[in-house]
């Protein structure tokens, strides 16, 4: 299993955090066990997306604990949200709002999610994505085959 505090600060040295946003992460002890090179790249799509949202600057905050069997990390960002005709659709494959996006990026982490068997979701109010991964991944055999 992985240090989720360790990979979250990993994942936050690799981006070029603007001056003008503010990231927020308070470190606990939670331990996942996950593919953490996918993870990784799930967590760094996720605050990259958020930095983007707010071009002007503004709040970011990263937050994880545990709810029943499984780790939630929710990445919360001060942007102006989702419009509702899109927030149904953001995870579809090659769905983008923004000039140069390729609608992978989403669609790509709800994959890399739902291979650890866990679920994707985004709130408004404010944009709030919220991944949730099992803290026991019982069929870890079928995940590896399918990675």
């Amino acid at each position: 299993s992985v240090s989720l505090s360790e990979l979250i600060q990993n994942c936050i040295k690799k981006i070029n955090v603007p001056k003008n946003v503010k990231l927020k992460f308070i470190e606990n002890n939670l331990q996942i066990k996950c593919d953490p090179v996918k993870l990784e790249a799930v967590i760094i799509n996720l605050i990259v997306n958020a930095i983007q949202e707010i071009p002007n600057g503004g709040d970011i905050e990263i937050k994880s604990f545990e709810n029943n069997e499984f780790v939630v990390v929710e990445f919360i960002d001060s942007g102006e949200g989702i419009s509702d005709e899109n927030i149904d659709k953001v995870f579809e494959p090659l769905f983008t709002t923004k000039q140069k996006g390729t609608g992978l990026g989403l669609a790509s982490c709800k994959n890399i999610i739902e291979q650890h068997l866990g679920k994707i979701s985004v709130k408004n109010n404010p944009t709030t994505f919220t991944i949730m991964i099992p803290k026991e991944l019982k069929e870890i055999s079928k995940i590896e085959k399918s990675l």
